[in-house]
């Protein structure tokens, strides 16, 4: 069933940048470090990436320790508990980088090993730039707690399964679930992200931002 409450966002391969950190980080290089490899790696990654998420904002009820109710979840998990402190609603997104990544990640497991390792941590910082780039998106104007996502500390992967399902995941954004919870598309993050109602928020429960 796909709900109509749930939006799309997609993003062009050039108006996502990688963090160098996150880069250097995944190849175990210094920041800034560049080779032939990574830049040829870099203009490959380009052409296979189509980012989209799909996002909902929905309401969280905190009044029970450690648990937290969503309206159509309910998370066992005291670090969101205490992550979405001082949070009646949360934005619920999936993101993804597309399944031509995950092909080009097979092929190169035969033909590269190198480039494999190089492509699969480059695409790993896409991915993660462009989630941080659809959660800017979505806390424009507002206080937001930090994303938080299954797997993260004590917030179990299990909750992928409903979390996908109310988004549309599989039908919006070709995202499936293995037996394990693990997601294809693997270049795939799901997240959450509490919206906090300070008095400078200047927005209203329920309203919907503008990307």
């Amino acid at each position: 069933m796909l709900y109509a409450d749930v939006w799309m966002v997609e993003a062009k391969p050039e108006e996502v940048s990688p963090d160098p950190n996150e880069m250097a980080q995944r190849l175990g290089t210094a920041r800034g470090y560049t080779d032939e490899r990574i830049r040829q790696n870099l203009l490959k990654l380009q052409t296979l990436v189509r980012y989209r998420a799909a996002c909902l904002r929905t309401p969280v009820d905190l009044s029970e320790e450690n648990c937290c109710r969503f309206d159509f979840m309910t998370a066992r998990s005291r670090c969101l508990w205490k992550n979405l402190q001082g949070c009646r609603e949360a934005f619920v997104f999936a993101v993804t980088t597309g399944l031509r990544v995950d092909r080009e990640l097979s092929a190169l497991s035969v033909t590269s090993p190198a480039d494999r390792f190089v492509l699969d941590a480059l695409s790993s910082a896409a991915v993660d730039a462009f989630c941080q780039k659809v959660a800017d998106g979505l806390s424009a104007g507002l206080s937001c707690a930090p994303r938080f996502s299954p797997g993260y500390g004590d917030l179990s992967l299990m909750l992928q399964q409903p979390l996908l399902q109310r988004l549309g995941a599989s039908e919006r954004l070709g995202i499936t679930l293995s037996a394990a919870y693990l997601m294809t598309p693997v270049k795939s993050i799901t997240a959450i992200m509490g919206i906090r109602y300070e008095k400078d928020n200047g927005i209203a429960p329920n309203e919907t931002p503008v990307f």
